[in-house]
């Protein structure tokens, strides 16, 4: 059994529960965070926007969510599922409890 972890989704401040082994990108510098979203294509570049709204497309690599601190932020794949995710949306690590 995976070790589940919770992530609070910045934008809709929602929290959801991900297996430790869900796929995280790191945040790009100028990251647009009104958007909060990217997509990661089959040549492991990310796309997303800048805070300027323009594309940007920059090399990333995956890293599992158990890899990540509590209360960082950086982009955690939509779906659960490890299988070439494309979908990432900016959260929070195990945000602190209310």
């Amino acid at each position: 059994m995976k070790r589940m972890i919770s992530v609070l989704d910045v934008n809709n401040g929602r929290i959801y529960r991900r297996a430790s082994d869900t796929p995280t990108l790191d945040l790009p510098v100028d990251f647009d965070r009104k958007s909060g979203v990217a997509s990661l294509d089959e040549r492991s570049r990310a796309h997303c926007l800048d805070s300027g709204g323009k594309a940007l497309v920059y090399p990333a690599f995956t890293r599992p969510l158990s890899w990540r601190v509590r209360g960082e932020e950086c982009l955690v794949a939509s779906v659960s599922t490890r299988s070439a995710p494309s979908g990432f949306r900016l959260s929070a690590v195990e945000p602190a409890q209310a």
